[in-house]
């Protein structure tokens, strides 16, 4: 247990005053908010409306719900680009609605008008991004292959499409009202409307809510797919979905429980789990694997990552279990010999051989650029065993060693192999173990007292950027004390317990 010696009384509170600014409207806000009152003015004024009060009236409707004026917008939006912004945390069914029916008054439009040149709708959560008449949507191309719309001009007949772009969507256990609904008028308007998703989130799956979403939304387009907190049966049930997922970049899993419906007592058998591991299908593009509080990828690291196709840039593991033969397996893995980001962090190495992630260093010295060993429990003579690789891995760029059991005069050994590291530009080390007592107490003026000359054995070999060291979490309030080469003084960061 460690207790930092700064946890503030329950009793205390501290008062935030704040003081709110008044600025009257100006003539022109309150000329937009009396038009807005008359709906019907407001429409036909669209028409003859200055383009640069479009994007003020719209914010404004939006914010007070004004439906009908939304939708007469959109199928005269005078610029390329719309910005929901802020205001889609507001956005009801109603509105979405309004928006949606707007857009179908674009798509049934014969004639494209002057007046209308919208591309695309940025919505901030869904963001969706839509392309309509003769516009392509930048990174659509490769996803479609339809002919060039007729070129948009007066007169012109403007083919009847628009390519939305779905930038996250989420779907936690069953599917949203606003989701739901925007699924569906997709799904009925497929000869004009393709569904595309760059980013797909699933939290809790139900399996009728991922059919009705794979129904519209083309999964080939995926780019990033999180699961979270679901059981590793229903892998089996994504399987054929994640097989048409041919440009997927990133996948997280996050919270992958290992026991069904039955309750927490019921565990798989170790075959079984294998089983379904080993059914994953080959990813091809994926480039950056993170992995979550994943309790059965211990003694089964080898078949995530058999499923890869080319090599990761990225792999993060935190919050699991890992075997002696999960390491053995890293330096001969051909998927990670380009990795450019590792991540082990809440891993408890503290009874494991750690030669094995020194040949793995070895074998990426040339493309690692981001390395962090956070909270692994691993002391001196297992951290030693890395350092020969360490100073070999001349890219690096930000290291992370914070809350490991480092003693002083090990430290300053790890310190004079990253001096060594010219392209450092972030480097966070955890506080020597001379800085707690037997009790486990922070001694804040040991770290102030170690940490100059600490500092100065990188400061023989190279300039500093970001170089700080911090002691372990308090076990009472979470907060942790830092000592930063640029204050050069210790300082309490409150920080949230985990």
């Amino acid at each position: 247990m460690v207790i930092c010696g700064h946890c503030p009384d329950q009793d205390e509170s501290l008062e935030e005053v704040t003081e709110e600014c008044y600025s009257p409207p100006t003539l022109q806000n309150l000329a937009i908010q009396s038009l807005l009152r008359d709906e019907a003015l407001a429409i036909s004024a669209l028409t003859d409306l200055p383009q640069s009060l479009f994007p003020v009236i719209f914010e404004e409707a939006f914010t007070d719900g004004h439906i009908g004026i939304l939708k007469a917008m959109i199928p005269e939006w005078p610029f390329p680009y719309l910005s929901l912004g802020k205001q889609i945390n507001n956005c009801n069914l109603e509105t979405l609605k309004a928006i949606l029916e707007g857009l179908d008054i674009l798509l049934a439009q014969k004639v494209q008008t002057s007046r209308c040149k919208l591309r695309v709708i940025n919505w901030r959560d869904h963001d969706l991004n839509l392309w309509a008449g003769s516009h392509e949507g930048e990174g659509l191309s490769e996803f479609t292959t339809e002919k060039q719309p007729i070129e948009n001009s007066p007169g012109c007949e403007v083919k009847k499409e628009l390519k939305v772009m779905t930038e996250v969507l989420r779907m936690k256990g069953r599917l949203d009202e606003s989701t739901t609904y925007l699924l569906q008028w997709a799904q009925q308007r497929t000869d004009s409307i393709n569904l595309f998703c760059r980013k797909l989130v699933i939290e809790g799956l139900t399996k009728a809510s991922v059919i009705e979403i794979f129904k519209t939304v083309h999964a080939d387009c995926i780019q990033e797919l999180i699961l979270r907190r679901i059981c590793i049966e229903e892998l089996a049930f994504l399987n054929p979905y994640l097989k048409l997922m041919k440009r997927l970049f990133t996948l997280t899993l996050d919270h992958i429980i290992g026991t069904f419906s039955f309750g927490d007592s019921e565990k798989l058998d170790e075959e079984i789990i294998f089983s379904l591991i080993s059914q994953l299908p080959t990813l091809h593009c994926l480039q950056k694997l993170y992995v979550n509080d994943v309790p059965f990828i211990k003694g089964n690291l080898k078949e995530y990552l058999r499923c890869l196709k080319k090599p990761l840039e990225t792999l993060c593991i935190s919050n699991c279990d890992l075997s002696q033969s999960d390491l053995d397996y890293l330096p001969y893995c051909l998927n990670i010999c380009e990795l450019k980001h590792l991540h082990l962090s809440d891993i408890c190495l503290r009874d494991l051989l750690l030669e094995p992630l020194g040949f793995l260093l070895e074998r990426v010295g040339d493309t690692l650029k981001i390395l962090e060993l956070e909270s692994c429990c691993i002391v001196d003579f297992q951290f030693s065993a890395l350092l020969p690789a360490l100073s070999q891995c001349s890219h690096l760029r930000e290291v992370t060693f914070y809350d490991n059991n480092f003693s002083l005069p090990f430290l300053k050994q790890l310190l004079h192999h990253t001096a060594l590291l010219s392209q450092l530009i972030s480097e966070c080390y955890p506080a020597p173990l001379e800085c707690y007592d037997d009790s486990g107490v922070i001694l804040t003026h040991r770290l102030e007292s170690f940490c100059p000359e600490l500092l100065d054995i990188l400061k023989a070999k190279r300039q500093l950027q970001s170089v700080s060291f911090e002691t372990t979490q308090c076990s009472k309030c979470g907060g942790c004390y830092i000592y930063d080469q640029e204050t050069q003084c210790c300082h309490f960061v409150e920080l949230l317990l985990a």
